[in-house]
């Protein structure tokens, strides 16, 4: 009779696996969000008003931001090597026009400095 005498309980070892898992990816998790670190920005770009929140957080050590235009979606800033800038990681926001987004990366970098 097989797996007569076999004393792991059935699940078990899912368990320990999910727990490891946990423990090598626990510094992965994005800190907590905190209004307190929220700021508002008003920036004038191409003559169009934009009001702009950000809220920084850190990602596998990495400083990110959350950023909202106009009140709308949250979209994450990161560094890109390749643009040497903050940029949004996400494809909804490549709706924005192009010097938005600059000029939010400048506000951001004056933020870091």
């Amino acid at each position: 009779m097989s797996g007569k005498g076999v004393k792991n309980k059935q699940g078990t070892s899912g368990k320990v696996a999910s727990q490891q898992l946990a423990q090598a990816f626990a510094d992965n998790r994005p800190t907590q969000r905190k209004p307190q670190n929220r700021k508002l920005y008003d920036l004038l770009v191409d003559d169009v008003p934009y009001q702009i929140s950000t809220e920084a957080f850190t990602y596998n050590d990495e400083q990110r931001f959350y950023v909202s235009v106009n009140g709308g979606d949250e979209h994450i800033f990161t560094w890109d090597p390749d643009l040497k800038r903050l940029t949004a990681i996400d494809e909804d926001a490549a709706t924005w026009p192009e010097s938005l987004e600059e000029a939010i990366n400048n506000r951001l970098q004056q933020e870091l400095k």
